[in-house]
């Protein structure tokens, strides 16, 4: 499945709707970020992988999760 910067998703087995906020790998024209997916990858994450936020209350909660454990809300 393909995910696309602001769609809100949740993983298959519940959870949180969040917001994808990246997707590592999709931006190569700034250093900064290509930096930030290169690490990514050294902690076991690859390219296409989703970088999502949600509140939990009013904290701000961000994470990386493979894209076959998403799905899109409606």
């Amino acid at each position: 499945m393909e995910f696309n910067i602001g769609e809100i998703v949740q993983l298959k087995s519940g959870g949180p709707q969040m917001t994808v906020q990246r997707i590592i790998g999709s931006d190569n024209s700034n250093l900064i970020i290509k930096a930030a997916d290169e690490f990514m990858k050294t902690q076991g994450f690859k390219e296409g992988d989703i970088v999502c936020q949600w509140f939990n209350g009013n904290k701000l909660e961000s994470g990386t999760f493979k894209a076959e454990g998403l799905m899109k809300m409606e």
